[in-house]
């Protein structure tokens, strides 16, 4: 019987301790802040409160978001193998049908968008990963094609783990904080395709700079996307067109019928078109359905007007990439609240391409007076404000007919909230309280 250690009892843990305990492997867990987990009664597992009186593991599953350096880490690699949940899953679900989407903005739309396509043409899919219940649980109970979100941490302890069908969407400065280096970070993120070979297929941005200077080192087919070049092999945008050009030049759709908005999603949308279409989707199922998808929560979500002013959701931009992306899609006259826990990267960038769009920026969370120093140097209007209540309300009190309020933070969450899903929802029930009755 081998035996496994689980070092930290999140979702991730969770998932895989019942799913290892269920295979009959010996389980043992270890976590900083509890022994035991309510949600795993009736599983058979082992809380261990010191990791150096224990004997080697077979491997040892880390949980995504605890750092490479961590003091436990460090102990437990000099004689483990430490994986991840997504290296798991491909050596004890292999015969599983998956396709993994990686990139550091547009993963969750995109994952879902794919697995939405794939149920409405009658094939039955799975989003997992960053997605809802962990992956090996998920795999555990469920035949079906695994569509997942893969995030740079997963990557990061794997070995063996290989796509047939991968996604890198994007590539630009984010968690350094993990990392600790941009050429780390974009090391992790081009593992996805490490394994690959010339029976696989990539899919990257071909407007994306890291991504194009790395093509040469993909051992997979490549196709591409891109919403400013005409490209010959993958798909693009053409005007307002959608075109495929693979074999021949095909015209999809127009950009106007995704009730999705931005460029951004545009190219998650080609991105996911193409996946469909190695896959084995017909592309007549590919257009019909992806006209039906609606945008994902706290992802640019539109949430009400009031006053002629429109109210967006997009807490899930936990980065400066992210948070540009939000704001080209707008013309002008944006509030922006922005600001949170500090992941050591640079804001310039937001302010340098999208300052002509900020007509005022309130400030939060632990990131405020960072963004306040580079907000005066780019002589953008700024208030700063303690709660999420007061930057609603402040919004209110500035806001003129046909501006448009953006909640796109530019930083992770967790110096306010457990989670981006907790920050969109406060914002989202702020604002709908002012609704007129």
């Amino acid at each position: 019987m081998k035996k496994v250690l689980v070092y930290g009892l999140g979702i991730t843990g969770i998932s895989t301790v019942k799913t290892l305990a269920s295979k009959g492997y010996k389980v043992y867990t270890f976590d900083k802040l509890k022994k035991e987990d309510d949600r795993l009664k009736g599983y058979d597992y082992s809380p261990i409160s010191d990791v150096e009186k224990e004997d080697k593991f077979d491997f040892v599953v880390k949980s995504p978001g605890i750092k490479p350096d961590d003091e436990i880490v460090k102990v437990l690699e000099k004689n483990n193998e430490i994986i991840s949940d997504i290296e798991l899953s491909y050596r004890i679900f292999n015969n599983k049908e998956f396709l993994a989407v990686t990139g550091t903005n547009g993963k969750t739309t995109t994952t879902s968008l794919i697995s939405h396509i794939l149920n409405e043409s009658g094939k039955r899919a799975i989003a997992v990963g960053n997605i809802g219940e962990g992956i090996l649980w998920q795999m555990y109970k469920n035949e079906a094609v695994f569509v997942e979100e893969v995030s740079s941490f997963q990557l990061h302890n794997t070995k063996f783990y290989k796509p047939h069908i991968g996604i890198i969407l994007n590539i630009t400065p984010d968690h350094i904080d993990w990392h600790k280096s941009e050429e780390n970070y974009i090391k992790d993120k081009l593992s996805i395709a490490r394994n690959q070979d010339q029976k696989d297929y990539i899919i990257i941005n071909h407007d994306d700079k890291i991504l194009s200077k790395n093509k040469e080192n993909f051992n997979a087919n490549i196709y591409e996307f891109s919403t400013k070049e005409k490209i010959s092999n993958g798909i693009y945008l053409d005007g307002d067109d959608i075109v495929l050009n693979i074999d021949e030049p095909i015209k999809l759709f127009s950009r106007n019928d995704l009730k999705i908005v931005g460029n951004h999603n545009i190219s998650n949308a080609m991105a996911a078109v193409l996946a469909l279409y190695l896959y084995g989707i017909d592309i007549n199922e590919i257009v019909k359905y992806i006209k039906t998808f609606k945008a994902i929560s706290h992802r640019l979500e539109f949430v009400t007007e009031i006053n002629n002013v429109k109210f967006f959701d997009d807490s899930k931009a936990t980065n400066v990439d992210s948070a540009i992306k939000a704001l080209e899609s707008f013309d002008k006259n944006v509030i922006l609240i922005a600001g949170g826990y500090d992941k050591n990267i640079d804001y310039r960038p937001l302010f340098e391409s999208s300052s002509k769009k900020i007509k005022a920026i309130i400030l939060i969370g632990q990131t405020k007076n960072i963004l306040k120093s580079v907000s005066e140097d780019y002589g953008i209007k700024y208030f700063i404000e303690d709660t999420m209540k007061d930057a609603v309300d402040r919004a209110f009190m500035i806001m003129k007919k046909n501006d448009i309020v953006l909640l796109s933070p530019a930083s992770a969450s967790w110096d306010m909230y457990k989670s981006f899903e907790e920050r969109g929802n406060d914002f989202k029930n702020l604002v709908k309280e002012r609704e007129p009755r």
